[in-house]
């Protein structure tokens, strides 16, 4: 498809017409072979309508011969042998159908014969195969007598039984039935005019008699090619190739009443004129059409794609940037239809041209003042995000030395306070062996309460700033400070670290701790789970964290904006302290898929 594509349109267009054409010549050629065809095999039935016609008329010859002799037995099989022979003389004149008449005893051996031969009581056929086996049998036989030396060819010999009469025993009178009498043709076969010649062979496929040589020895050529057809005793044509002559059309009829058949032959060229003429024909005039056919189609395509190429420089003229130039219309067809429509498409082509240059020098005046605004804007913006990046950054600060001021605070002062306190409480308590059970049990309460209230301001010390972080690192502060918020929840916890962690240190490390720290406030409080897990790697240039939990899990894009009742302001938090660094935060989530949660901030 592609090689027909790189065609160009005047192959493409007389190469359309050819394929048509070939595929109409194609049809018609088909019809024309058929009919060659066809008139090949009327050609060849018509020949075998000649021989069966011959071959009936030889089955009607002999069935008539053959009642005729049957009726002469019988009439001479009530006289003396004497008087038969006699008037076997006057009923062979009579019939005139029989070469001879010979009579036969039961043996089969001469009992004369009319006319009478030179040579005696002998008979030519007296001891043929044929013959005796017709005697064996005792009926009505017609039969093909094998070749012999005598010049006389024989169609049939016709024995028929002679009942026993008065004085005289049963025998047999057979009858020579041969192809003329007396010079008189007693067979009728094709006519020699052209080269049609009709032939009578017998069982072994050797000629009897030939049209118009009836005394004369014709060659058997067609023995070989016959001897399927007559062993099969079914009609046929056949084609004899003869190798130093014409090849013969050979149509076979065999006897009804008799082995053997009429052959009817012609040579090929004259039984094949017509449908050789008609492929000659085909040929000669078919080639000159498809030539002929082929110069018109070619013209045809030059003239269609001659203003093609002219309109196609004019749109190429077009395309180049030329839209002066009107586009020539020389033609009223459908091409100069087009070429109408591509001048007009021009003019229009050329005036949006011009619009659109006055539209692009308006709206590049427009850009710039938009881009000038745009500018100052990002100016602007930059500025108030780099104040708020800095404000931002002092409150953080800010948050983390007074969270460490009130740790400190609540360290040195209130914790240490309430520590002397339980201890007084525990020395007055001692103290007091024996005073009254209700001063103890007032003490014992009091120390409890004091005890529950030194241990939460403890716990607030250390969610303020925990001293791992300060004393250990940042990895031991967020395994303590999981542990501290998860197991108890029944949430095991497992850690992966990887890397030197000392490279985290400082605000960078404050800041990846506190965004681990509402994550994992985030699973102890909202996820439901069973099993977490924190990742710390220190890479070479930064920390990438991550905190995953298979909980319900949450919607991560409805809690991209702070909702009034609070709800998302934790994950605002951990995107703003990593942008502050210079970070990012990730969060994968979904329902019933658990939560993920991956943290990148580099070290400065």
């Amino acid at each position: 498809m592609r090689g027909l594509q790189r065609l160009s349109l005047r192959f493409r267009i007389a190469g359309g017409v050819l394929a048509g054409l070939v595929v109409l010549f194609t049809f018609f050629g088909l019809l024309v072979v058929r009919t060659i065809n066809l008139s090949t095999d009327a050609a060849l039935q018509e020949r075998l309508r000649l021989a069966e016609i011959t071959a009936r008329s030889v089955d009607s010859l002999l069935d008539h011969t053959a009642r005729q002799l049957q009726k002469t037995a019988t009439l001479l099989a009530a006289l003396e042998d004497g008087q038969a022979e006699q008037q076997g003389a006057r009923l062979w004149d009579v019939l005139g159908e029989f070469h001879r008449i010979i009579a036969l005893d039961e043996e089969g051996r001469v009992l004369w014969d009319v006319p009478r031969t030179t040579n005696g009581a002998t008979w030519d056929f007296e001891d043929d195969e044929a013959v005796r086996a017709a005697v064996r049998s005792g009926g009505l036989s017609v039969v093909s007598p094998a070749a012999h030396g005598s010049p006389d060819r024989l169609l049939a010999i016709i024995i028929a039984p002679l009942p026993a009469g008065e004085g005289r025993s049963a025998g047999f009178l057979a009858g020579e039935l041969g192809t003329s009498h007396h010079g008189i043709g007693l067979l009728e076969l094709p006519g020699t005019e052209g080269s049609v010649r009709g032939e009578i062979v017998d069982a072994a496929g050797l000629i009897v008699t030939t049209s118009g040589r009836a005394d004369a020895e014709p060659p058997d050529e067609h023995v070989q090619i016959l001897a399927q057809l007559i062993a099969d005793r079914q009609p046929a044509t056949t084609i004899h190739r003869v190798a130093d002559g014409a090849d013969h059309v050979v149509a076979y009829q065999p006897f009804a009443s008799l082995p053997g058949g009429v052959v009817v032959e012609q040579t090929e060229d004259v039984a094949m004129v017509i449908p050789r003429e008609m492929q000659r024909t085909l040929l000669v005039y078919g080639a000159a059409a498809l030539a002929i056919a082929s110069a018109a189609a070619w013209l045809h395509a030059h003239s269609v794609v001659r203003p093609i190429r002219r309109l196609t420089g004019d749109a190429a003229r077009m395309a180049s940037g030329d839209l002066e130039s009107p586009i020539a219309v020389s033609r009223d067809d459908e091409i100069g239809e087009l070429a109408r429509r591509f001048d007009e498409m021009r003019v229009k082509l050329k005036a949006s041209l011009e619009e659109s240059a006055r539209w692009a020098e308006e709206l590049e005046h427009r850009v710039d003042e938009r881009t000038r605004e745009v500018e100052e804007r990002n100016r602007e913006l930059n500025a108030l995000n780099r104040i708020r990046r800095q404000l931002l950054a002092k409150t953080i600060s800010a948050q983390e030395e007074e969270r460490k001021r009130l740790a400190r605070a609540l360290h040195d002062d209130s914790a240490q306070t309430l520590t002397a306190v339980l201890m007084t409480l525990k020395t007055a308590e001692d103290a007091l062996p024996a005073a009254p059970d209700g001063a103890l049990r007032a003490l014992g309460r009091s120390r409890s309460q004091l005890e529950v209230a030194l241990r939460e301001i403890r716990e607030a010390i250390m969610d303020l700033r925990p001293s791992a972080l300060d004393d250990l690192g940042l990895a031991a502060a967020v395994r303590w400070y999981a542990d501290e918020h998860l197991r108890p929840l029944g949430i095991k916890v497992a850690f992966e670290i990887g890397g030197d962690e000392q490279r985290a240190t400082g605000a960078a490390a404050t800041a990846i701790f506190r965004i681990v720290q509402e994550a994992v406030n985030n699973v102890a409080r909202h996820s439901g789970a069973r099993r977490a897990r924190i990742t710390l790697e220190f890479g070479p240039s930064a920390v990438l964290t991550v905190v995953e939990d298979d909980g319900t899990g949450f919607d991560p894009e409805g809690l991209r904006q702070p909702q009034e009742s609070g709800r998302g302001l934790g994950l605002l938090g951990m995107r703003e302290r990593a942008e502050l660094f210079g970070g990012d935060v990730e969060i994968e989530s979904g329902a019933g898929q658990g939560t993920s949660v991956r943290v990148r901030i580099p070290y400065a």
